[in-house]
């Protein structure tokens, strides 16, 4: 075993001549643990922040879309061509466009997204219905859909009973747009004309986020494509890709395959979310990185301590041949090991807050969308902090002995 090694692990663990030396190298390890057990937790949060986000944002579509080239719909008889790809789980077709919906002759301008029923068990629907527990087409024999949790208090819908409530959901004729009706009285003479209105019963609610609950309709797709004018076309189509395949796999396959398609994963359609979640996660980093700075402050105070008190070992090492390169070494690798120690117990300690924030929910959250605050542990960020701590500590003390063994023991330097 190296030498230096061997008399820094005994100079770790051994009696030292004042106790206040045991206290400052104590003192080290534990401002060292907290920062690694800060990064590990705080990196955690980062991460199960950017998990629920992306499960808010991407409950109503699937792992990736094909949308059209030109224009703003599609074939729906790509359904059928994209299903048959090895790659390919489940394909379906979705619609989505800006509607008007009344409810005792009061109007609301929403998103209408339709899909057909099989198309709806591959998304997140079913596990965020706030009523209504079967995802169905159609009730007495009439179309059936979905509506926000916002939409409806907005609407001010009543709860679903016996009786069913019936909606009024209007579109533009071919050829013009709700773009310029957004806030204004849809009520005015000559409107009427303008839309292509059809019946939609409500057969439950459904609670995502506050921007989807407020403005999301989710119906059947023959009745989108009726209301909308629209038979046959599609705005965009949703795959799962098969057992096997990732999305950026099947991408890449889709691309070469068709390349008058255009296709988007779901990390693509949030990309800004995520740019955003991103940044804030590794400037947290950065500024908890300087923090260690502090903490080699105090492994400073600690080596000196050491080197005063071992100054008599450094003159029998010199002694007995030892180069000075080696003598800082010895106490190289005592700044490593404390850096080493505390970022050992300080990992055991943020994993161990983690896991236990996930499993029990210590830190609660009333009144959210999660009882509790969300939380993921991804390895590589573990060895990112590992990294990074014995990377900033083990540099820091490599200069510092340097120093320290030139100015206080000349003749080994």
């Amino acid at each position: 075993m190296n030498l230096p090694f061997r008399i820094a692990r005994r100079y770790l663990w051994s009696r030292k001549s004042q106790r206040l030396i045991h206290l400052v190298s104590g003192i080290s390890v534990l401002v060292v643990a907290a920062v690694a057990a800060a990064m590990v937790t705080i990196l955690s949060a980062f991460n199960g922040i950017e998990d629920l986000v992306e499960e808010l944002f991407s409950s109503l579509d699937t792992e990736l879309a094909v949308l059209p080239s030109d224009g703003r719909v599609m074939s729906a008889d790509w359904v059928d061509s994209l299903a048959a790809h090895p790659g390919v789980a489940h394909a379906g077709g979705v619609l989505e466009q800006d509607v008007v919906v009344r409810w005792r002759d009061e109007p609301h301008v929403c998103s209408l997204l339709a899909f057909d029923v099989d198309h709806a068990r591959h998304t997140g629907l079913a596990g965020r219905l706030r009523s209504g527990d079967v995802l169905k087409a159609d009730t007495l024999g009439q179309s059936c859909g979905y509506v926000g949790l916002g939409m409806a208090i907005q609407m001010r819908l009543p709860t679903l009973g016996d009786a069913p409530v019936v909606l009024s959901v209007a579109a533009p004729k071919r050829g013009r747009s709700l773009g310029a009706m957004r806030g204004s009285n849809l009520l005015d003479g000559g409107l009427e004309g303008m839309m292509v209105s059809r019946r939609l019963s409500v057969c439950g609610t459904f609670s995502i986020n506050a921007e989807t609950d407020a403005g999301t309709l989710v119906a059947p797709l023959d009745f989108a494509q009726e209301v909308l004018q629209r038979p046959g076309a599609v705005s965009r189509i949703e795959l799962v890709p098969a057992e096997g395949w990732g999305s950026a796999a099947l991408k890449a396959s889709l691309t070469e395959r068709w390349p008058e398609l255009s296709t988007r994963t779901r990390r693509e359609k949030n990309a800004l979310i995520h740019a955003t979640s991103r940044a804030e996660k590794w400037a947290t980093f950065a500024i908890l990185s300087f923090i260690l700075v502090v903490a080699a402050f105090n492994i400073l105070a600690a080596l000196t301590m050491l080197l005063l008190d071992k100054r008599r070992d450094i003159d029998t090492l010199s002694a007995i041949g030892m180069t000075g390169r080696e003598i800082r070494q010895v106490f190289s690798w005592q700044g490593l090991l404390i850096n080493a120690l505390g970022a050992a117990a300080g990992i055991a300690m943020g994993i161990t807050l983690v896991v236990l924030q996930d499993q029990y929910g210590l830190v609660r959250l009333e009144g959210a969308m999660v009882p509790a605050y969300p939380v993921a542990l991804h390895a590589l960020d573990v060895l990112g902090v590992a990294l990074v701590v014995l990377g900033v500590g083990g540099s820091f003390s490599a200069a510092m002995v340097a120093y320290l063994v030139r100015r206080m023991a000349p003749d080994a330097g």
